[in-house]
């Protein structure tokens, strides 16, 4: 049995299961598994979403379910213990645990499945960690459209009559202490300016829609014409925006797992994707943008 630990948002959460689809791929049972209830601000602020978004679950078959359970019990049982120690514990009872020296770097080795039972941590922030489950991965993330909000639906509606460009400005979080180390000063103004520069050369009547945690410093930056901003997503609907980014033609994404599925979930077979030249500032070069995005 293989179990993928579900860690962070709702992007960092998409991953995880795409890796897991990709598991199944390969004749493997496969289960997502959390550590922490689905309501824990650990899987950010709305918790964990895929089941109210897309209607998934962590496991499938009543096996799955039931090492499922046994696993999370005795995963409660060793949380008093440090984390560098939990691996031993884990192996104790038979589970491997598998990581990789980087989040942001495909590790083709991970598919080598030395043990029976397996324990994997780690973001899989890599299309080509699902390269062969990308049309299983697609049906799964459909989004569910009876929950969409009449703001939501309406936006929708205009996005589709024309040539609309999404763009992710992401601040609020990467100013914390947690991220601005990794993430901030990578999407600079700079960024965005020879992005939508880009667009502007190469699409007919590009219409902007902006969405950003952080509208007060776009209006003092940026100066866009035929720029919507989308900012009536909130809390519980947050989810809604990455929709919206997805009905997009284009888009220009930022460095986040949120904005990269909005980009990816994007159906147009002509689309143009501009991402970041660089995705975390510890190293250069990363296998989180998929080749034929452009990178600025």
């Amino acid at each position: 049995m293989k179990f993928i630990t579900v860690t962070g948002g709702l992007g960092n959460q998409m991953f995880g299961y795409a890796f897991c689809l990709n598991i199944r791929t390969k004749k493997k049972k496969s289960s997502l598994f959390m550590t922490h209830k689905k309501d824990s601000k650990a899987y950010g602020h709305q918790g964990y979403e895929l089941e109210k978004i897309f209607s998934i679950k962590p496991f499938e078959e009543t096996f799955s379910k039931l090492s499922y359970y046994l696993l999370y019990s005795y995963n409660q049982i060793i949380r008093i213990f440090p984390n560098n120690f939990k691996p031993f514990l884990f192996k104790i009872i038979g589970i491997h645990t598998i990581t990789v020296p980087e989040n942001f770097i495909y590790y083709p080795d991970v598919f080598n499945f030395n043990h029976n039972h397996e324990l994997f941590k780690g973001t899989w922030q890599s299309e080509l960690y699902f390269e062969e489950a990308k049309d299983e991965v697609r049906k799964n993330f459909t989004f569910n459209e009876s929950l969409l909000s009449i703001n939501t639906i309406t936006e929708k509606k205009q996005i589709r009559k024309q040539n609309a460009i999404s763009i992710h400005i992401r601040r609020d979080d990467y100013l914390s202490s947690k991220y601005v180390s990794g993430f901030m000063g990578i999407c600079t103004k700079e960024y965005y300016l020879k992005a939508i520069e880009y667009v502007e050369k190469n699409i007919e009547s590009p219409v902007f829609y902006i969405f950003t945690d952080d509208k007060k410093w776009v209006n003092e930056n940026f100066k866009i014409e035929n720029a919507v901003y989308v900012n009536f997503n909130s809390g519980k609907d947050s989810w809604q925006d990455m929709y919206l980014m997805s009905q997009c033609k284009h888009n220009i994404i930022a460095n986040s797992s949120f904005s990269w599925w909005g980009a990816w979930l994007n159906s147009n077979p002509e689309k143009i994707v501009i991402a970041p030249k660089k995705w975390w500032n510890n190293f250069d070069i990363d296998d989180v943008v998929p080749k034929n995005w452009i990178r600025l």
